[in-house]
This record gives structure tokens, sequence and C-alpha cells, in this order.
């Protein structure tokens, strides 16, 4: 018996390996259905690059596949299309230690100042957009507005800079261009090309400030954090108050 299979595989950022997709079939493989999983990939996701492959093995169990070829032996894979497109649509959202870390590559920075440049770069997608550059909430602590996450992620460090690598990197084969995870994370992601020319704008903007000049910018009379902040009760600084401030502040 001859079975063929058609796989659809795509490197998913957050669970840290390839997810591919696998149709099999005794018969020739059925163009209507390749053709509608490319449609509600598009329609749930946009525009999206996967490695496409084919072959026929003894049987349609990926077993089969991966005794043909040890490339697929890593793929988390599944039949079901559904499944498949919920993985990657997960995978399009920024999360905040996402941007965090994107920034560290560029910026290497201590926390304060990390979350002074998350919350810039997250009210500078907002007001270009109507978006969340992310959706963890921002909060008012003591020291200004703060992603609860990113704090635990890196409080360790306390106000040392945090040394953070990234030990992959990914090659842009037309250009041969090293690059960074973060990086492609924040491109890959929904709204890509917006997040990362806002990103950069900021870390432009504000990367060579003092953490304390930031602290003082972000405690200004009328501001977000100042409209919201009460000691210890970790209000949150809402999409509203930022919008409005930030508009027109410009």
């Amino acid at each position: 018996m001859t079975a063929y299979h058609f796989i659809a595989i795509m490197s998913h950022y957050h669970k840290g390996t390839r997810v591919g997709w696998h149709y099999a079939s005794t018969e020739k493989l059925d163009k209507e259905v390749i053709d509608t999983f490319f449609k509600k990939v598009e329609k749930k996701c946009g525009e999206i690059q996967f490695g496409i492959h084919k072959l026929s093995t003894e049987s349609v169990s990926w077993r089969s596949v991966v005794k043909k070829d040890r490339f697929f032996h890593d793929v988390s894979v599944t039949d079901n299309m559904e499944t498949f497109i919920e993985y990657v649509s997960s995978d399009q959202e920024l999360s905040a230690t996402d941007v965090a870390k994107f920034v560290l590559t560029v910026i290497p920075s201590s926390h304060l100042k990390l979350q002074k440049l998350l919350y810039y770069c997250y009210a500078e997608f907002l007001e270009r957009t109507g978006q969340k550059l992310f959706k963890e909430p921002i909060v008012a602590y003591k020291y200004g507005p703060v992603v609860e996450s990113v704090f635990r992620k890196f409080k360790i460090h306390g106000s040392s800079i945090i040394d953070y690598q990234e030990d992959e990197s990914f090659i842009l084969s037309t250009e041969e261009i090293a690059t960074t995870p973060s990086f492609i994370k924040v491109v890959s992601s929904e709204h890509g090309i917006a997040a990362l020319d806002c990103i950069l704008s900021v870390l432009d903007d504000y990367g060579a400030s003092d953490p304390f000049d930031l602290v003082e910018k972000t405690h200004q009379k009328g501001s977000p954090w100042d409209r919201v902040y009460k000691p210890g009760a970790n209000s949150i600084i809402t999409d509203d108050l930022i919008t409005q401030y930030h508009s027109y502040a410009r």
C-alpha cells in the first residue's frame, strides 16, 4: 500500500518546538482539502509562512513519516485542522515578556528601566493602532507603571542591569543575516511590523534615559499613573487613560 502525506510545519515560539498539520490518504491528496486549510489559516491568522512537505510512505501513520525521514522526528503534529490553526493563532499573540526580551536584546536595562520602556512601548502602540501590544494589564506601583508578569520574572535582578542573552539565532537565508528569536517573535506576531516600529521608536526616544528620569516622567501630574496610584493597591492603568493622556501630550 502507498500512502500520500501533506505536512505544513511552523516554529511555535511559546512551545519552543515545531508544530505541524498532517494530512494523509491512501488516495491521491485532495486539493480541496489543502486549499481549505490555507484559506482557513489566512482567514484566522493572515499570511503565514510554512514549511510545506509532500512525500509517500507505506502507511498513513505519522510514525511512517518519521521512519522515512528523521527531519520530522521532533515535530508535534495533529491531523485536526482547527487545532493546528489555534496553535498558529495563539503564537501570533505577543506577551509582555516577549516584548521585554526583545527590548533587552537591544538595550540592556535595569528592571526599573525595563518596566518604563515596556509602558511607553504599550502606550505608543495603543495610540497608533488602537490595539493592545500585549494582553497583560499595566498596574500602578510606587515607582511607576508595571507589568506584573515581567516583574515576577526579572525582580531577582534588583537594581542591576539584566544580563539577558538569547542562546540561539535564526538565519534569514536570503540575506544571511542572523537575528534573535525575540525579534522573530515580534515581527511574526499579528501586528508585527507596526509593533516593531513602535518598540524601536520608543527605544530611540528613551533608550538612553536614566531610569529615575523615566520614573519622574511617568509620575507627572495628570499622568495615567498619577490618576490611579494608591499605595499597595496595584490599580490597573486603563487603555482609555493611556490614550487620553498620550494623545494630549503630543
